[in-house]
């Protein structure tokens, strides 16, 4: 039983395809399938800028990015806890394949942070954060708040429907 489990996990280690070299974003054969079948969104070709809401349901929490793959993307993101607790806070987004950098620079009272960087998934329709942020984020958030596993699902297209992205304490989160 033991060596017919060591085969199973020794064929499935050797069809596996390895990503040599740090290529986080190369496509395999099964995606590449997927992509011309239009089963998947192309990670080279989709575009975060758009207005976004949480996928939990309360319609509170928004996420909106103005502007393109080539010349980064202007963020803002609000996520809420109940009528007092929230994050909220603006920035810069790059995208590569699924990968969104995301770096938030202002607070929502326009007071300028540093260090709040991190890297979200994004496949075309959602956005996740990640389960954990670096410490410097908090400045965004008040007591008992964090950004870290917010997901977004996209609601709207486009940076005119970014524009429209309504925030609390920013009247919209991606203004001009």
């Amino acid at each position: 039983m033991n060596r017919a489990l060591a085969l199973v996990c020794l064929l499935v280690a050797a069809c596996s395809e390895t990503q040599a070299g740090g290529e986080v974003d190369m496509v395999t054969p099964l995606d590449a399938a997927a992509i011309d079948a239009g089963v998947i969104a192309d990670p080279q070709v989709i575009d975060l800028s758009g207005s976004y809401a949480d996928t939990g349901g309360t319609g509170n929490d928004a996420f909106c990015a103005r502007g393109s793959r080539d010349q980064g993307y202007k963020v803002g993101v609000l996520v809420t806890f109940g009528s007092g607790t929230q994050c909220e806070g603006t920035g810069r987004a790059a995208l590569q394949g699924e990968r969104a950098r995301i770096s938030l620079s202002r607070t929502a009272n326009g007071e300028a942070i540093a260090g709040c960087s991190f890297d979200a998934y994004f496949d075309g329709s959602a956005l996740a954060l990640p389960g954990s942020v670096p410490a410097a984020c908090a400045a965004v958030c008040s007591d008992r708040a964090s950004l870290a596993g917010a997901s977004f699902a996209l609601i709207e297209q486009g940076d005119a429907a970014a524009r429209g992205a309504a925030g609390r304490d920013m009247q919209k989160l991606c203004a001009d």
